[in-house]
């Protein structure tokens, strides 16, 4: 057996209906996602990293009948643990990770990997809250347009 293969069609349907229902900016491109599983899953300082997203790699165009835009990649081993509610929230997980805006010249929709807009240990949560959630990248926190909310002085 392959170390890695093609996930068959019940998968690919998955994903479509995924992107039909929460991924609608990846419509044009769901044909261009394919979903491979490897035997194991990697791990990362002992836990199982159960899927990654890339953008699929030019050389699998000149090889196969089709150019794939994006590639998720499932660790069968952990796939197989998972019950169908959380296999649909893995797939959920790594369509997230494609994000897709429309050139304001060209008016085509160009396709990019992002990354997630909350990433926090367990344990920080727990102590602190999700504490970085209205924290802009230039460090002035985010405030609403109508908002009279007044902003904090920075620490001098």
């Amino acid at each position: 057996m392959s170390d890695k293969w093609k996930a068959g069609p019940e998968v690919q349907e998955q994903i479509n209906n995924l992107i039909g229902n929460a991924h609608p900016h990846l419509v044009d491109i769901m044909d261009d996602i394919v979903v491979i599983f490897k035997e194991k899953c990697s791990r990362k300082g002992g836990r199982p990293i159960l899927g990654k997203t890339s953008k699929a790699p030019a050389i699998l165009s000149v090889l196969g009948d089709h150019t794939y835009a994006f590639v998720i990649e499932l660790g069968a081993d952990c796939w197989n643990n998972l019950n169908e509610e959380q296999r649909l929230a893995l797939l959920d997980h790594q369509l997230c990770f494609i994000g897709g805006e429309e050139d304001e010249k060209t008016c085509e929709m160009k396709y990019f990997l992002t990354t997630p807009d909350v990433f926090y240990f367990s344990e920080e949560v727990e102590r602190n809250g999700s504490w970085r959630e209205d924290i802009m990248p230039d460090g002035e926190p985010e405030v609403d347009e109508g908002s009279d909310a007044p902003l904090l002085d920075p620490i001098d």
